[in-house]
């Protein structure tokens, strides 16, 4: 199968979806590669990197699109993009599109058969190819968060781990998955005091014994109201896979942080968990409400594209590997994995969660 690989168009996103040794391999199975020029140099590879293994380099994002009967990317196609979408093509990225019409409707529009990275989910409950990036949004969050709060971009001024007679800053993480444990760990081993909200005892179980310094709390509107009165540092990490993110953060929980605290919000791109929420962008990636800074970066982990290259690239190739050798059809037959993560399928929404987020009819993949 011939399978393309564009350059991200996103601001500032310099992740690609195949490593030069991820290529090779599927090469090796018969599979040919298309590579856009220049999109693995962000990620520290090479167009030669890429030819050595086998590759041919496209000039343009059209040939890449025109040519490919796979087209694998890392975020969601930009608008860019949707001049090349067909119903021959099949996508696999991350899509999210519960908080993305105008992509949804593109891809139903031309009937692409796309698969969402975000919505693949293991027989054990597993969200294998979202796990890694959720682990680096959730460190991320806390070293952009700490950065924030420097008196130089606006913040109040405080020290995560605190010194000497001044105390720790506290941080307070809404969500005990993949992401809200990141973040968890990261502040706790800046020093910081922690606190973390969710509505499973068994995640806050799990992650107090592993960090018993941290305080948990289940998540209820009395409980992040107070919380959230406390904190220097808010973090939201909430997830419902495919669904657009539930709004649990109130405009009045916000303004109780206080002028020069920080919100970092990682569940953005799933709509986000505030009232105050709303996408922002690496190059302008901050804004202030009621003098609180909100960061609303919906690609962090490109910050570390290199990582998280690597980090994603290693978990999506199996499934990039089956979607080559058996083509959509199949693949959707013969592996409840691949078939969890079919979005879109001629022209109809086959994810529930994102359907009823869009207004849109679902359909079953059966």
């Amino acid at each position: 199968m011939q399978i393309g690989v564009p350059r991200e168009r996103k601001t500032l996103e310099k992740r690609v979806a195949i490593t030069p040794e991820g290529a090779q391999h599927l090469i090796k199975r018969g599979h040919s590669l298309l590579i856009e020029a220049g999109a693995g140099e962000g990620s520290g590879f090479s167009d030669d990197d890429y030819r050595a293994v086998g590759c041919r380099i496209a000039r343009t994002l059209g040939d890449v699109w025109s040519n490919a009967e796979l087209l694998v990317k890392v975020k969601e196609p930009d608008p860019s993009e949707f001049e090349f979408f067909r119903p021959d093509i099949v996508l696999f990225d991350f899509l999210h599109l519960a908080s993305l019409p105008e992509v949804a409707h593109a891809l139903l529009a031309k009937k692409v058969t796309a698969f969402a990275y975000e919505t693949l989910r293991t027989s054990e409950g597993r969200l294998p190819l979202l796990e890694p990036m959720s682990e680096v949004a959730g460190k991320l969050s806390v070293l952009n968060g700490s950065y924030l709060l420097l008196s130089q971009n606006g913040g109040r001024g405080v020290l995560l781990g605190g010194a000497g007679a001044a105390p720790p800053a506290r941080v307070m993480v809404v969500g005990a998955g993949i992401a809200g444990h990141a973040a968890c760990a990261t502040a706790h081993g800046m020093g910081a005091r922690v606190s973390v909200f969710d509505i499973s005892e068994k995640k806050l179980a799990a992650l107090h014994k592993e960090l018993p310094g941290i305080s948990t709390e289940v998540s209820t509107p009395a409980s992040l109201a107070k919380g959230c009165s406390q904190a220097d540092l808010l973090v939201g990490a909430v997830l419902i896979p495919g669904a657009a993110t539930p709004r649990i953060i109130t405009r009045d929980m916000i303004r109780s942080i206080g002028s020069g605290g920080v919100f970092v919000d990682i569940s953005i791109d799933q709509g986000g968990c505030a009232e105050t929420s709303k996408p922002t962008t690496l190059d302008k990636p901050t804004y202030e409400v009621d003098g609180v800074i909100h960061y609303g970066v919906c690609n962090m982990p490109a910050q570390t594209p290199r990582t998280s290259t690597i980090a994603l690239a290693a978990q999506t190739l199996p499934f990039i590997e089956q979607l080559a050798d058996l083509g959509a059809a199949k693949a959707i037959h013969s592996s409840a994995e691949i078939k969890s993560a079919l979005t879109c399928f001629n022209g109809k929404l086959t994810n529930k969660p994102t359907a009823e987020a869009l207004g849109v009819p679902y359909s079953a993949p059966a």
